[in-house]
């Protein structure tokens, strides 16, 4: 079969659509063709073909004509959309064919994010927040399927469209291509890191306040914090950078922009203990951080914000801690405890490799997902 991929907000080597769906269609035979509005480009990868292109300065009208256009050229039996745009251009373009054409949505975010909306003026965000949400569900009403990652994202539509068929096809990574190296905990010396969108929301000043508790308990200790991420608004980045000002001298800092998932695996992979200090508020608490399972596939301990949406998929007990994001002296005191207490280190790093192997793992799934492809 022909299936392309439609989106319209990640890029074409996204993680979930590239190395996990897309090259599993590809392994098994089908012709997989990957469309983004986010980049430039025109190869193939792997087999994948990528007609992608800019579309930044392009009206809604004229996105989703660009799209029917290559959809058109590629001629798809199925296409799985992983946004309401490309949904409603999935749809135009099957009312122009002649074939019976299956259009899935792969429902990984809540729709509006807060960059949709940030751009207008305060006063009008709440207004155009629900123009989008009535307009994302609206368009749903196109898709044959739908492809749901987590439990909570899943309730509305399965709420507005009880007869239509899904699958759970959660954010779990493909072990093969994880770069796993083995935990080595260096005495005198702390590698954490911080990844994803830099703001007080998503746990930056949590993540700097518990580094400078941890400064305070071992005043020997060298921390190295690695940055991976982006600032959303201006805003947050003046916050942000301001209350860096904060952070102890014990810590050195190494701010990254944005990667490639293969070039984000390598510099992460030698991390000590993942943390993740989200705050606990409605946003957050209903939202599964894709990035747990890839922090558990690399084997090393977790602390995490104790989240709905974690207790719900998750059984956290033996290879980390969940905890209240603002509680800087009891995070601190997890951390200090892996420190000296080493044997519960490993044995938290040997519990999350194996948990990533034997359960949170995309190989688990993937059979799964190929026969729902195949139901059609």
């Amino acid at each position: 079969m022909n299936i392309s991929f439609l989106t319209s907000g990640h890029d074409p080597f996204d993680d979930r659509i590239f190395y996990h769906m897309a090259r599993s269609l590809a392994d098994h035979n089908h012709n997989v063709t990957i469309i983004s509005s986010r980049s430039d480009l025109v190869k193939v990868e792997d087999v994948i073909n990528m007609y992608c292109f800019d579309g930044n300065d392009l009206s809604k009208r004229n996105k989703i004509d660009k799209f029917v256009g290559i959809l058109s050229a590629n001629d798809p039996d199925i296409i799985i959309c992983s946004e309401p745009l490309p949904v409603l251009a999935a749809n135009k373009y099957r009312s122009q064919s002649d074939k019976k054409i299956r259009i899935l949505y792969d429902i990984t975010e809540w729709y509006p994010l807060k960059g949709h909306v940030q751009r207008h003026p305060p006063g009008l965000r709440i207004l155009h927040f629900f123009i989008l949400l009535i307009f994302n569900y609206w368009v749903s009403r196109f898709a044959d399927s739908f492809l749901f990652g987590e439990f909570y994202k899943s309730k509305p539509y399965r709420f507005l469209y009880p007869r239509e068929s899904y699958i759970w096809l959660p954010y779990y990574p493909d072990i093969e291509i994880i770069p796993y190296a083995s935990p080595e905990l260096s005495e005198g010396k702390l590698r954490l890191l911080y990844s994803g969108e830099i703001s007080i929301n998503r746990g930056y000043r949590n993540f700097i306040n518990v580094l400078n508790r941890i400064c305070l308990k071992r005043k020997d200790l060298k921390i190295e914090a690695t940055i991976i991420g982006w600032y959303q608004t201006k805003e947050d980045m003046a916050d942000c950078e301001s209350f860096m000002k904060t952070a102890s001298n014990n810590i050195a800092f190494r701010i990254i922009e944005k990667q490639s998932y293969q070039e984000y695996l390598s510099l992460i992979k030698n991390t000590d203990i993942f943390i993740d200090l989200r705050a606990d508020n409605i946003a957050n608490n209903f939202n599964l951080p894709i990035k747990l399972f890839t922090y558990l596939a690399l084997g090393r301990p977790v602390i995490f914000s104790d989240l709905k949406a974690i207790r719900k998929e998750v059984d956290f007990d033996n290879f980390g801690f969940l905890v209240k994001p603002n509680d800087a002296e009891s995070i601190s005191g997890l951390i200090k405890n892996y420190l000296d207490n080493k044997d519960l280190y490993y044995l938290h790093c040997k519990n999350a490799r194996e948990a990533a192997n034997n359960k949170y793992s995309w190989g688990k799934i993937e059979t799964d997902f190929i026969d729902f492809i195949y139901q059609g």
